[in-house]
């Protein structure tokens, strides 16, 4: 069952055109991530979809109830916004940041809601605590909670996880991945981040250039990227040279690129391999980075993922081995 289905949605502030003819649904416990850099218009689209941004064109359908009604945009109660700052009210408590949502019931109704949420969010020891008085991740649950209060079918995310530190980031992912399965909310995730968006979509949206560039699972984007620009947003690639392609033994056409991910490039000591020149090597922790040159074709310089550089027999040179069928194949543009 699809929860929200935006149709050719465009947005424009004055004469600049900010999204143009967006399209996509969110099933029932669906995740879907709108990925795309800073200042493409990823928040505006779930600002429209929440009727704070009224100004554009294109429908909105909440299940198959379009969100304009004789012309006006108004705030549906099934529809749930979680803010990048969480915006809590620091002159209330936590349980009464939670009651604050639920004004309109009768009080022993309120009182046994609220309860439920306090246990299920971990925050029932924590419900006369001021917010300042919260972790990050406290905060963020006391706002996740006032949300879901009043029991909304759809819930837009906006960068949640942009305040929490790393480790409590990809717990609080965890967890929040799995409330909204368990509750099969149609659930929509904005942020620039790629492994974000990889581990917690069931599909993702990338845009570029005011248009969703491509939208399908998680694994069909990372795998079958369509261009350039998907394949080097969600993964780091090197553009290899047409000439090594034919080389290797293949051929593509001038509207194409061929590109290969960093971690896909092997460092070896065979010396019939591609030869380079060594221009870097940066320690990583678990893995080094060579920034290298390759000798034969017109220097083009590539990064490379080693995990051992025992292999290497000076930090001049090296030689790369570079498989057929870990080249992908994409489009320049869509």
């Amino acid at each position: 069952m699809i929860g929200i289905s935006v149709n050719d949605l465009s947005v424009s502030f004055g004469e600049t055109k900010i999204l143009e003819d967006i399209s996509f649904n969110v099933e029932a416990g669906e995740i879907v991530t709108i990925l795309g850099p800073s200042g493409c218009g990823k928040s505006t689209i779930l600002r429209c979809i929440a009727s704070l941004h009224s100004e554009y064109k294109g429908e909105i359908f909440l299940n198959e109830t379009c969100l304009v009604n004789n012309g006006k945009h108004e705030c549906n109660t099934d529809i749930g916004y979680i803010f990048q700052d969480y915006a809590l009210f620091p002159h209330l408590n936590v349980k009464e940041n939670i009651e604050f949502a639920l004004y309109k019931l009768k009080q022993e109704e309120k009182q046994r809601r609220v309860d439920t949420l306090l246990k299920q969010f971990d925050l029932f020891d924590h419900r006369y605590k001021q917010i300042h008085e919260l972790s990050g991740g406290q905060q963020q649950r006391v706002s996740i909670a006032r949300v879901l209060a009043y029991e909304p079918k759809v819930l837009l995310l906006d960068e949640p996880f942009s305040n929490l530190d790393t480790i409590l980031r990809n717990k609080t992912k965890v967890w929040l991945k799995k409330m909204i399965k368990d509750l099969g909310l149609s659930a929509i995730l904005v942020t620039h981040d790629q492994k974000e968006a990889l581990s917690m979509s069931d599909k993702i949206a990338i845009i570029n250039n005011k248009k969703i560039e491509q939208f399908g699972t998680s694994q069909e984007l990372f795998e079958k990227p369509k261009s350039y620009y998907v394949a080097n947003f969600l993964n780091r690639i090197n553009r290899l040279p047409y000439k090594l392609v034919e080389d290797l033994g293949s051929t593509i056409s001038l509207e194409n690129l061929a590109v290969i991910p960093i971690d896909k490039i092997e460092v070896t000591a065979d010396e019939t391999k591609i030869k380079a020149s060594i221009l870097d090597i940066s320690y990583c922790g678990d893995y080094y980075e060579l920034e290298v040159s390759l000798d034969d074709y017109e220097n083009m310089e590539l990064t490379v993922k080693a995990f051992c550089i025992d292999c290497l027999t000076s930090m001049q040179n090296c030689f790369l081995d570079i498989k057929l069928e870990d080249i992908k194949i994409v489009r320049e543009k869509v």
